[in-house]
């Protein structure tokens, strides 16, 4: 009976050695998995925060990505003052209530962190004024605008959108500013785009976005992050145009719709789709399949964090099969590109996708 039993415990560890390694390089991608949709938003509010008060942003937050179908989380600093913690995420949001109660100092080093190696930020009213009172240096570094001078705000007129042309403010209409609109009265960051102003207070930008290393933040003074007891502005919540812009700045900052070049992720139709690319992150090269179900158009290019078409890497009709491609982190040109998160798009007769791409170095 012992040998027997010997021979059997032999057996299923020899057989657990033959067992394939995990796929490590999962763990590792910045951001959410390339297999679905879904984003990670982290609504970051402090727990002695006056805007936990009931009705507030963060629980009208937290619905409109239950909407959406995105996974969410209302948390306070300590939840994502390191890395490994925000690696849950693709997005973080957060603001002030407009009583200094924030709890910035808790994870603005980690976040300035992850931001520069892809994560996103979104910004959003009264975040200058709290930044300011704080005197948090390293939240200032990845906001579209400087928090250095202090913030102002409008009570009247309008939300303006100068550029409809980008991911973030397409199909926005104008809409009506509530109790307030704040703007930073330093201006923009270097790199930064204004995307929109306040008809009251012209050319005081109101809608910024920005780039920051291979992150993107995005800073929305209108609308408001706190209780709508004191300050009163629920009616942002209730608007349409105020929550396209978003929906549509968190999606831009998770890289979701990254370049204003992709639509949406359609289901594969007879069996065409692109297989993720592996390695991902990868240093030299990286390797892709995509299934043709009959001979059609194939496009698939590389684009960077600001929409600029860099790489081409199929074009053309194919025929019907398996075609695989490769991209060795180079452009056109064959220069090497940075380091930092590109996207890959396909498009097909069937099938239109995209794959988060990280190049290390």
């Amino acid at each position: 009976m012992c040998k027997l039993v010997l021979l059997v415990m032999l057996a299923v560890t020899a057989a657990r050695a033959r067992l394939p390694a995990p796929a490590l390089y999962e763990k590792m991608s910045v951001g959410r998995s390339e297999q679905d949709d879904t984003i990670r938003v982290a609504i970051e509010i402090a727990d002695s925060s006056q805007g936990r008060n009931r009705p507030n942003a963060c629980y009208r937050i937290d619905s409109l990505c239950k909407a959406r179908g995105w996974y969410d989380s209302i948390v306070t600093g300590t939840d994502i003052d390191s890395a490994s913690e925000l690696a849950g995420y693709d997005v973080v949001v957060t603001g002030d209530a407009g009583y200094n109660d924030n709890d910035f100092h808790t994870y603005e080093g980690a976040l300035k962190e992850w931001v520069k190696n892809g994560g996103g930020f979104v910004g959003l009213g009264w975040i200058v004024y709290g930044i300011y009172r704080d005197s948090a240096s390293q939240m200032d570094s990845v906001m579209p605008v400087s928090c250095a001078l202090d913030y102002s705000f409008v009570t009247s007129g309008q939300v303006r959108v100068t550029d409809s042309t980008h991911p973030v403010t397409r199909n926005v209409h104008d809409f009506n500013t509530q109790s307030h609109g704040e703007w930073a009265i330093a201006g923009l960051q270097p790199g930064a785009a204004a995307l929109g102003d306040y008809t009251a207070d012209s050319g005081e930008a109101s809608i910024v976005v920005r780039s920051v290393g291979a992150g993107r933040s995005v800073y929305l003074g209108p609308i408001y992050f706190a209780d709508f007891g004191g300050y009163l502005n629920a009616p942002y919540y209730d608007d349409a145009d105020a929550m396209l812009l978003l929906k549509q700045a968190i999606e831009w900052a998770a890289q979701m719709e990254s370049t204003g070049i992709s639509g949406p992720r359609t289901i594969p139709r007879s069996g065409a789709g692109l297989s993720p690319a592996e390695p991902n992150p990868f240093v030299r090269m990286t390797t892709m399949r995509l299934i043709l179900p009959r001979e059609q158009p194939v496009e698939v290019a590389v684009y960077n964090g600001v929409g600029q078409k860099i790489r081409s890497l199929a074009s053309g009709l194919r025929s019907a099969g398996v075609l695989d491609f490769a991209w060795n982190g180079t452009d056109e040109r064959g220069r090497r590109v940075q380091a930092g998160v590109y996207i890959v798009r396909m498009n097909t007769n069937d099938y239109t996708t995209t794959q988060k791409l990280v190049v290390e170095r």
